[in-house]
């Protein structure tokens, strides 16, 4: 079925048993993203549990045409409900594939599941598979307002009893406008500085004009471009010498942890989008001259398969860096060199 944009919401809130295929799809990659990680929130009690979520590429099925109807057979573990998350960049003949053979009742599945796509045209055939499908659902992710994004940066900001000053919504507005998943990066930094409301004892905050300066992509951009640049590029040496000057001027660990995902969603929105300039206005980056040249150079070393690990292992950091009495800084800097590592074996 076609999910109607006023219906978006709840579906993603309390999704209909009735309904086993979820795809998510359109140019805005940022908010397919986000809309994906809503939406497995939803179905699994913990998205992170590798025995309840299955994690597919569009280069894992490429490379094995069954792997997704084995993913979607496979019998829980544990006993519970599981989940196949998968990501594409566009339309899939293996996904449709299968799509068609569960709605005809040949294909067996014990798993919910969760596609997120690219954007895909109205005649693509997975698109029309799940927008006719009885228990497959299709939502669409275009771009959203100025007003959406800040209402949803509200949302997250109330939940942590934080407001935006009236000078800093000003300010705050072009920053996060047209991405929803860089916006929540943006706004999660914003929490970071003025901390939880746990930790402020519940007292409520107010951000400021100055706080947005001094923590969003504004502000301190350029001293964590010196650090996340080498490490995308596979310049280790540089990196490191980077990331020991960050300190010193006083940047947090977890600010570069920030820094360098953002930087990994960005080029994953750019890729998703098509690479060309505006996908690049999309993913929040420059459109021309040395910076853009420089984010294409990181673009295409890190694609398919090596993204989503670059990914996994900054997720992994930040997973480490939450535990009490980590040693933050040393766990940042091993993930600096473990990413220009990687960038070094792209290049070879």
């Amino acid at each position: 079925m076609k999910v109607k944009p006023r219906d978006i919401d709840r579906t993603l809130q309390s999704p209909p048993g009735a309904i086993q295929v979820f795809l998510l799809f359109g140019p805005e990659g940022g908010l397919v993203r986000e809309r994906g990680e809503t939406l497995a929130r939803s179905l699994v009690p913990d998205p992170d549990d590798p025995f309840a979520v299955s994690r597919l590429s569009e280069e894992d099925i490429k490379s094995d045409p069954a792997g997704l109807a084995d993913a979607m057979s496979a019998l829980s573990l544990t006993g519970g409900g599981r989940l196949v998350r998968l990501r594409l960049s566009g339309d899939s003949p293996a996904a449709a594939a299968w799509l068609k053979d569960f709605e005809a009742g040949a294909a067996p599945a014990e798993a919910r599941l969760v596609i997120e796509a690219g954007d895909l045209k109205k005649g693509s055939r997975l698109r029309k598979l799940a927008e006719e499908g009885k228990r497959a659902a299709a939502i669409a992710c275009y771009a959203e307002s100025g007003g959406d994004i800040l209402a949803f940066a509200d949302q997250l900001l109330g939940e942590e009893n934080l407001t935006l000053a009236p000078e800093a919504r000003a300010l705050f507005a072009p920053l996060i406008e047209g991405n929803r998943q860089l916006a929540r990066a943006e706004i999660e930094k914003l929490i970071l500085y003025h901390g939880t409301a746990q930790q402020r004892g519940g007292e409520p905050g107010v951000i400021t004009r100055e706080d947005i300066a001094e923590v969003c992509a504004a502000g301190g951009e350029a001293a964590l471009d010196q650090v996340v640049d080498p490490a995308l590029l596979g310049d280790p040496v540089s990196a490191d010498r980077g990331y020991a000057r960050a300190l010193s001027a006083g940047l947090s660990p977890v600010g570069v942890l920030r820094a360098l995902q953002r930087k990994i969603d960005q080029i994953d929105v750019a890729a998703s989008a098509g690479g060309d300039p505006g996908a690049l206005a999309r993913a929040g980056v420059p459109r021309f001259g040395p910076p853009a040249d420089l984010f294409r150079q990181q673009s295409r070393l890190w694609t398919g398969r090596r993204l989503d690990h670059a990914r996994k292992l900054a997720f992994d950091a930040e997973r480490a860096v939450k535990r009490s009495g980590a040693p933050v800084e040393a766990i940042v800097g091993e993930l600096l060199i473990r990413i220009a590592r990687g960038a070094q074996s792209a290049r070879r």
